[in-house]
């Protein structure tokens, strides 16, 4: 039931919560309990944040029988939007379909731009209009084709009611989007239960769309501890679908794109849980660099050296398991190399990577003043930061398990300074991608002599949120560095609509 009067002055975190906030300025103490850094307080002073469109029944029953007396003795004044009778008119549909609309209600159901609500997320806007990423041009002519009954269309629904949900931080819509999610879910299921319709495009992009529905849903308070379960389980059909799609997806442009956007998302779930990738990706990776097709789409240096990431992290993952510290002792060293042989091999690599501008170019993205080809370079140097930042992570945690074993003093020091060096790496690759998050998610950017807002969009928030997730929440960099990280995410949680940015995963 929505309240009346003035909105709750409660932050953010304790309003999603529904706990009470002591107002502590510059952050409430309530968060600082159990953890958390306060997200901050909304702006109360901001045009329309006084009044909001409620249903009838929000109201107690003596003041609706007031309103509704006062609306029929009083001609209501056009320039007054709050409570007059167009106003009632509004709540009393909104009654209907449960949602808190807006004042001005739209005049046809929302359901109708939910594709196009998705294709904006991954568009760049340039100085000759407007145009979806390269490696997104398969979504718009996917979308157009789906029709109402479809997976697809039922998916990109979920994603946009969750959106606007966050956004408006509407209880009710987000009672919705769970209810979409739901029938997207058992359309799924037919669909992957069909041998024809297991190989199709569309349903593996129906699969990564409920992946990208998991992180703008984010994990309840109650589960803020825990990996997005749902993300893990959409990581592992895609796993399956991949492995049916063969190796013929690396033949086409679209099946490349496919398998450009899916992929990561499975590398991560492995070093996240410290397992092996699929048996599939060496044959999958061997087809990548044998196929022409492949070899001009696709950044290979990310897939394979991030798929040795992987393997570093599952036996570093195996060796804390055993317990064993003698294991552990024989293994460091070769450990170690293994890492630092990685790190000369991505060096070399971002090494080649194209400078930054300072104007953008007629086909250059306005957000960020930057080319389509920097983006996508900086967006790869990024994700095998993340990477190497994994790796060391994992290294010092490897490390500190080898220190509780009863060493000598000599051996005792080496393994002291292999840490202390790790972390000082972890520091290092900690700036190489926080130095990048002006550039790509700045506060403003410049367009035609005017300076225009930037809106954080999907497109580049999904691509930053793992890095910053690992920044934020090691305990092995700089505080300044961990705030740094945490500024980006708020971003993305509050711009983006990106609620798995403001939870505890990663």
């Amino acid at each position: 039931m929505g309240n009346t009067g003035l909105p709750s002055k409660d932050c953010h975190l304790c309003r999603r919560r529904r706990v009470k906030c002591d107002l502590a300025r510059p952050g409430c103490l309530r968060c600082k309990k159990i953890g958390n850094d306060c997200p901050g307080y909304r702006d109360l002073g901001r045009l329309g944040s006084n009044f909001r469109i409620l249903t009838l029944d929000s109201y107690p029953r003596q003041k609706r029988k007031r309103c509704q007396n006062q609306n029929a003795e009083e001609e209501p004044d056009q320039h007054l939007l709050p409570l007059t009778r167009a106003a009632a008119a509004a709540a009393a549909a909104a009654q209907k379909s449960q949602l808190a609309l807006p004042l001005s209600a739209p005049t046809e159901p929302w359901e109708t731009h939910a594709k196009a609500l998705v294709i904006s997320q991954f568009t760049i806007l340039t100085l000759r209009g407007a145009s979806v990423y390269a490696s997104f041009d398969f979504l718009p002519p996917l979308l157009e084709r789906a029709d109402p009954e479809s997976t697809l269309y039922q998916v990109c629904n979920a994603i946009s009611s969750a959106y606007f949900a966050n956004l408006a931080r509407s209880d009710s819509i987000g009672l919705r989007h769970r209810k979409i999610y739901g029938r997207a879910l058992q359309s799924l299921a037919t669909d992957v239960s069909d041998v024809e319709k297991q190989r199709q495009d569309s349903t593996l992009v129906a699969v990564w769309l409920l992946c990208l529905y998991e992180l703008v849903v984010g994990t309840t308070s109650q589960e803020s501890q825990l990996e997005p379960r749902g993300w893990n389980t959409h990581g592992n059909a895609m796993i399956g679908l991949l492995r049916l799609r063969g190796q013929n997806q690396f033949q086409t442009k679209t099946g490349c794109q496919l398998f450009q956007i899916a992929y990561p998302i499975i590398q991560i779930q492995a070093m996240q849980m410290g397992r092996t990738p699929p048996p599939e990706a060496v044959a999958w990776l061997h087809a990548m660099q044998t196929s022409p097709t492949a070899k001009k789409m696709l950044f290979l240096p990310a897939f394979l050296y991030s798929d040795l990431a992987c393997r570093i992290c599952s036996t570093i993952r195996d060796l804390i398991d055993q317990g064993s510290h003698e294991k552990m002792l024989s293994s460091i060293n070769d450990i170690i190399m293994a890492c630092r042989n990685l790190e000369s091999s991505i060096d070399a690599v971002i090494a080649q990577s194209p400078a930054s501008h300072s104007q953008p170019g007629p086909l250059d993205d306005l957000a960020t003043g930057q080319s389509v080809q920097w983006l996508m370079t900086q967006h790869a140097a990024n994700y095998l930061a993340a990477c190497l930042f994994q790796v060391y992570q994992r290294s010092v945690d490897l490390l500190s398990e080898a220190l509780q074993g009863n060493l000598s003093p000599k051996n005792h020091d080496v393994l002291l300074c292999l840490r202390e060096s790790s972390i000082e790496r972890l520091k290092h690759l900690a700036d190489r991608i926080l130095v990048s998050l002006p550039l790509l998610m700045p506060v403003k950017a410049a367009s035609a002599g005017k300076q225009v807002p930037n809106l954080t969009t999907w497109g580049h928030a999904l691509k930053l949120l793992w890095p910053l997730r690992l920044i934020a929440s090691s305990a092995n960099v700089h505080g300044s560095q961990r705030v740094a990280a945490r500024q980006g995410l708020l971003r993305m949680g509050y711009e983006a609509g990106i609620m798995q940015a403001v939870g505890t995963y990663y």
